[in-house]
């Protein structure tokens, strides 16, 4: 039975708000309305008016996806698929494209969407600044747009589905702070430069560390969420750094294990490597219980995908929603690098790792069992 065990108590935060970590078993995911909406303080939350929006089903559905350049992002465009393929009712037809992590190649595939004639369109954009333009005209055309996972600069969308980059940010950083009791060094492994989620959970990051004047960010460092570049990247900043990184902020797992080998080349033995922070991939999880690395594991659910289609459907019944809709994370740590705002959590690193699964496999995909990225397949609406 799923209960609410325990505040987390984020220090430092901007949010100011308390997030509860529920009890769950290895792969088990969180069920309740999103945390960070829930315990946010602000008495009232931007909700977007839908109404003009509203029409009768069936209807034409486009995605522009920012592309499959990740094992992540396959999988989240396999949960839209997944969801869309389940309302056959309301959904004639969903149209796919893939801007292979292009922005002009995204705009021009945006552009055309529109031109097709869709009721609504689903954007997780490359980078925030260079789409804005086009997803803005689009809004301005009259059709309704959910940015799902990265959102462009402005706001000219309806809703944003995401799972909350800045508590991300702030939390990895707040414990790394609490990991070296208020003195030492760090090294933030970004993601992609003018990407919004690794930008957000940067600037987040950055709020926490510029409390701490004894805790120091050597440097910033971006991976374009590749291990083969992150491993590239850490092995330059240890060889100017040495020893004296205390610990790296990564801004997902798809760094993580990129940074891990390259202590390993370069002499560090278990236990030697410093704290790293990450998200959803199994291979950092096996890594951090291998080598004895302390970690922080919050989750980014790729089942957003899945969520972006539920938003939409609500924007095309009128139904009024957050401007910005934040799914929950779930939350772990290694045992005994518990912290004062990371306390005992409901769930250990080594009850959610798949010990003898593959190093890319997405432990909170919400694909259900027996799914493969590999050979999963799917009737969407409108295919025969």
């Amino acid at each position: 039975m799923r209960h609410f065990s325990r505040l987390l108590r984020i220090g430092a935060s901007t949010l100011a708000a308390a997030m509860m970590l529920p009890s769950m078993s290895a792969h088990a995911d969180y069920t309740g309305a999103p945390r960070t909406f829930l315990f946010n303080p602000a008495v009232q939350i931007p909700f977007s008016d839908t109404a003009k929006f509203k029409k009768k089903p069936p209807y034409v559905i486009g995605f522009s996806n920012a592309g499959l350049g990740d094992s992540w992002r396959v999988v989240m465009q396999h949960s839209l698929m997944k969801a869309a393929s389940e309302h056959p009712d309301l959904i004639k037809q969903i149209i796919i494209t893939n801007g292979n992590m292009d922005d002009a190649k995204q705009a021009a595939d945006i552009q055309d969407l529109s031109s097709r004639g869709v009721d609504l369109m689903i954007v997780s954009a490359n980078t925030q600044k260079a789409l804005d333009p086009v997803v803005t005209r689009v809004m301005k055309q009259g059709i309704p747009v959910v940015m799902v996972d990265r959102r462009i600069a402005s706001d000219n969308f309806v809703s944003f589905v995401t799972g909350s980059d800045a508590m991300m940010g702030r939390l990895w950083a707040q414990w790394i702070v609490e990991k070296l009791h208020g003195k030492g060094n760090v090294i933030m492994l970004a993601g992609q430069a003018g990407s919004s989620v690794s930008a957000d959970r940067e600037t987040a990051a950055k709020q926490v560390f510029s409390q701490y004047p004894d805790i120091k960010v050597l440097d910033t460092v971006y991976s374009d969420w590749s291990p083969v570049k992150a491993k590239q990247q850490m092995q330059a900043m240890i060889s100017k750094y040495g020893h004296t990184i205390n610990a790296v902020w990564c801004a997902h797992g798809l760094p993580v294990a990129g940074s891990i080998d390259a202590f390993v080349a370069a002499g560090f033995k278990a236990g030697e490597i410093p704290p790293h922070t990450t998200a959803d991939l199994n291979g950092p999880l096996q890594l951090a219980l291998k080598y004895k690395i302390p970690m922080l594991e919050i989750g980014y659910p790729p089942s957003m995908g899945g969520t972006s289609i539920d938003v939409a459907l609500k924007v095309l019944a009128g139904q009024p929603l957050p401007k910005i809709y934040e799914i929950s994370p779930q939350i772990a740590v290694t045992r005994g690098d518990e912290t004062a705002s990371v306390p005992h959590p409901d769930q250990y690193i080594d009850e959610i790792v798949d010990k003898n699964g593959p190093p890319d496999e997405l432990i909170d995909g919400g694909m259900g069992p027996g799914y493969n990225p590999a050979t999963f397949k799917v009737k969407l609406p409108g295919e025969k």
